[in-house]
């Protein structure tokens, strides 16, 4: 994984604090924020405001679910100017964004953008998933993700996502202030490691909207799931795409909106 953060996730910050009816300076840190341009091959794509670390990732997730490169191997070189938060990237062939479809702006924070070709594309033919995973294994899943965060636990100010290998805890996670940044970056890390995917589940602290919907289909994950929860368009695409959806994941139980076979009971 690139831990590609000079500038820090988070910025120290003095603010004042009001508590029983008096006022006092105190050091805190807020969530750092930059508004990332991807220009590929002298074309700029898209500026998106991020969390500046994992950028490389980013990068890769983003042009693979918006339908710019078919896999990790297409990117032939990353540059990233930190002055003016630019990465400049050359792939194989650039598909003309013109000939993605129509732009849709993500909802949520992070402001995120998708393709509309891409997205109906995306969900043409069901995910063919044999996996299985118990209950339990969901839930401690989504403790570990809570937990383990330092940037959210500080600022407040992140989401953060992971992915789970047939049930075991998570190896990492990334943090981003817009969930479906954290989505992409994600999916870039498991495209750049060559993961199986067939057998994951991928959580997330921020809701499940269509576009996070959209970005898992683009990688075959079968199992998403979260702590918040799924929207009524995603409940019905997963339902099309054969992909479950786990949402209010809390100690003890979680609601299972699609495609409850691969959930286990013990």
């Amino acid at each position: 994984m690139d831990h590609d953060n000079e500038l820090g996730e988070m910025i120290p910050h003095t603010i004042t604090r009001y508590r029983n009816h008096s006022l006092k300076e105190e050091q805190t840190h807020v969530a750092a924020e930059v508004p990332l341009t991807f220009e590929v091959n002298d074309r700029e794509i898209a500026t998106l405001m991020c969390t500046p670390s994992h950028l490389k990732a980013f990068a890769c997730g983003f042009l693979f679910t918006s339908g710019f490169i078919k896999a990790a191997d297409d990117i032939l070189g990353m540059d990233l100017d930190r002055k003016k938060w630019r990465m400049e990237i050359r792939v194989r062939d650039l598909m003309d964004p013109d000939l993605l479809g129509k732009r849709v702006y993500t909802s949520g924070c992070g402001k995120g953008v998708m393709y509309t070709s891409m997205m109906e594309l995306s969900g043409r033919h069901p995910i063919e998933s044999s996996v299985r995973i118990p209950g339990e294994d969901i839930i401690r899943t989504m403790g570990w993700l809570q937990k383990c965060s330092t940037l959210h636990n500080t600022t407040g100010g992140v989401h953060s996502a992971a992915v789970s290998v047939n049930g075991a805890l998570p190896g990492f996670h990334i943090d981003d202030i817009g969930r479906h940044n954290a989505v992409d970056k994600i999916i870039g890390t498991l495209l750049m490691e060559g993961t199986d995917c067939s057998n994951i589940v991928l959580a997330t602290t921020g809701r499940i909207s269509s576009e996070i919907l959209h970005k898992a289909r683009r990688l075959d994950i079968p199992i998403l799931a979260s702590r918040g929860a799924p929207t009524h368009q995603s409940v019905l695409l997963a339902e099309e795409m054969g992909i479950t959806i786990a949402g209010f994941v809390r100690r003890t139980n979680f609601a299972v909106f699609t495609h409850a076979r691969r959930i286990l009971a013990r």
